[in-house]
Order: C-alpha cells, then structure tokens, then sequence
C-alpha cells in the first residue's frame, strides 16, 4: 500500500484509464464552466490591478520627494507581481480539481519537494532576503542608472530574485539579487557632471577660466536648460598638467538623469566659443622623419 502525508491511499491507475477518466470530465458544461472562470480570473486581477494601483497613486501624490515617489513605483510593480502569482496558482489549481485530479498527492509531492530544495536552495534564500532589503532601503528602483558589479544601465525591473539591468547599447544584464555587493547609483537625488577643458600651455589661463565662467552662466540662463541645472557652475580651475596640455574642469549640479544632456551641450558650446577666440584644443600629434641610408 502507499499512502500519501493524510494516511489516504493513493490509487495507482494505468496512464490510458486515468486520462481517459480526466478527458471524460470534459463536456459542454465543464468547458462552460472553465470559460467562466477563466473570464472571472481576469476580471479579478485588472480589478486588484486597479486598485492597487489606485492605493499608491493617492499615497505618491501627498508626496512631494521625487525619489520617494519612485521608491513607491517599484514597490508597486512588486505588489502587483506578487497577487499576479498567487491568483494563477489559485486559478490553476482549481482548474486541475475540476478534472478530478486529486491535489493531495501533488500537494504532498510539493511539501516534500520543498524541503529537498530548501537544503540546496540557499543561493534562493539569499536572494529574497537581499531583494527585500534592496526594495525597502530604496538603494534601486525602477528607472534608475545604475551599475551593479559589471553591469551598467538603465533599471528596467527589481523584484526578489533577481534585477534586470538595460545597458546604453541595448545589452540586458539579470543580475541576482544575492551577488549584489556595491551598488553605485548615478542618478539619485541629483547629479555633479564634470567636464574637463583641455587648453595649450600658451594659452592665458585667467582669461579661459573667465571664458568658461561666462559659457557656464549662458547655458543656466538657457530656457532648455535652466530646469535641469539646480546651482550656479562651478568653475574648480587647473586639474592637472597633461602631456601637450592643461586640464580645466567645470562643475554642474544637476537634477537626476539629466547630467549627459548639461555635459554634452555644454562641450558643444566651449568648442564653438574657442573657435571664435582663437583659444586652441590641443590634440596629440606625430611627426615622422625619413633618414636616408648612407651608402
């Protein structure tokens, strides 16, 4: 005899008795049946979409912190991830007792199942764990340009496995959740662009300095641009003496993902405005001689 964890016996049925018994169950009125339901599980899930969704649109909108606003986003997605779930199995399971197929056993099977992965599954364990603690700290949300390990991007998903990172060519890193060791994000809070000037040793240091002061203060004043640059520039002076020339930087502050569009408009400027004053860009140059052979 083989009994399952109640103490039933479990009967042992030939595979063609068995699906013939399941496919049996099959007519006009159990197939209603299922359409029913079927159009009930997805009428459930947009309706408790939609009032999630509902819940954490009126809580986002008492909240003026635009990183808050975004934390709450990401734990949205998950809410909405979670009941997905549970509703399918539900739906799923329901669906398989209808056919008469005994959950019991299956259910046993799973328990047992369970407890044989639970030994080996510790690389799981220490992803949920770590995907919690990474959704509740707000260390990554959605949306966010991050780089994770080798992985940099745009944060297109975060659940409790794992976080699915868009690289800027296209490339789409998943990394699990229990590698995630240092995270550095690039757009929290705010940004510090810096873009460094290169100028030849000839040039008069006090007068470039003075031409970038006054490239940073047009591009703060430029409509397109005055809402994405949060303090006035700041010009940090001589960075380092280079090879064939001095290194000037500039400082932006700026709000968040907009720091590449500040950097590379403002590079576009300094290269216009130093053509038109004759300021040189050095660049590395190479000079072949020829030596003729002597005979």
């Amino acid at each position: 005899m083989i009994f399952d964890m109640y103490g039933e016996k479990l009967i042992i049925m030939p595979n063609s008795t068995y699906i013939g018994t399941v496919l049996s169950k099959i007519n006009l009125a159990f197939i209603a049946r299922i359409f029913i339901e079927v159009v009930l599980y997805f009428i459930f899930l947009f309706v408790v979409k939609k009032l999630i969704e509902i819940f954490f649109n009126k809580i986002v909108s008492k909240i003026s912190d635009h990183e808050i606003k975004r934390q709450y986003s990401t734990i949205k997605f998950l809410c909405a991830s979670v009941i997905n779930t549970v509703v399918t199995l539900f739906f799923a399971t329901n669906v398989l007792g209808a056919l008469g197929i005994d959950m019991k056993p299956i259910l046993a099977t799973a328990g047992v199942l369970g407890v044989a992965i639970g030994f080996g599954g510790k690389r799981f364990v220490e992803d949920i764990i770590s995907g919690l603690s990474i959704l509740l700290t707000g260390q990554i949300r959605v949306g966010d340009y991050v780089t994770v390990g080798d992985s940099t991007g745009t944060v297109e998903k975060v659940n409790l496995a794992m976080i699915k990172i868009r690289a800027y060519n296209g490339d789409v890193h998943f990394v699990r959740n229990g590698l995630v060791d240092k995270v550095i994000n690039h757009t929290r809070d705010y940004s510090n662009p810096i873009v460094e000037v290169p100028v030849s040793y000839n040039a008069d240091i006090e007068y470039v300095m003075g031409v970038l002061r006054d490239l940073s203060k047009e591009i703060k004043n430029k409509p397109e641009f005055s809402k994405y640059i949060l303090t006035e520039p700041e010009i940090v002076g001589i960075d380092s003496f280079g090879e064939s020339s001095i290194v000037i930087k500039v400082r932006f502050k700026t709000t968040a993902m907009q720091q590449w569009l500040v950097h590379r408009y403002f590079r576009i400027m300094v290269k216009k405005k130093f053509d038109e004053l004759n300021i040189e860009i050095p660049f590395n140059q190479l000079d072949v001689y020829f030596k003729e052979k002597q005979s």
